[in-house]
């Protein structure tokens, strides 16, 4: 019985730790958002320096290998080649 009340209490202490505030941001009906955030005060749609990621689509590799086989490698690049077989000058 005593372990399991050590481990429960190791348990909360640890998770204390990496303790999860709310959002400090203002909705547009003027209440604060709900959101959860662990590092900063505001979440990804509040923080001004929130990078977007990029809305293009990955597509496979149209190169081919030494052995003549398609290649797997999945690309975002607009001339649909990965990077080992995108011509570098």
């Amino acid at each position: 019985m005593k372990k399991i009340k050590l481990s429960v209490a190791a348990l909360l202490i640890a998770s204390a730790s990496f303790a999860q505030t709310q959002c400090e941001g203002i909705t547009k009906q003027n209440v604060q958002c709900k959101n959860v955030v662990k590092l900063s005060k505001l979440c990804y749609l509040h923080n001004p320096n929130h990078v977007k990621k990029s809305d293009k689509a990955t597509v496979l590799c149209k190169g081919k290998t030494k052995s003549n086989t398609n290649c797997k490698n999945k690309t975002k690049n607009n001339n649909q080649l990965c990077h080992n077989h995108t011509k570098k000058d």
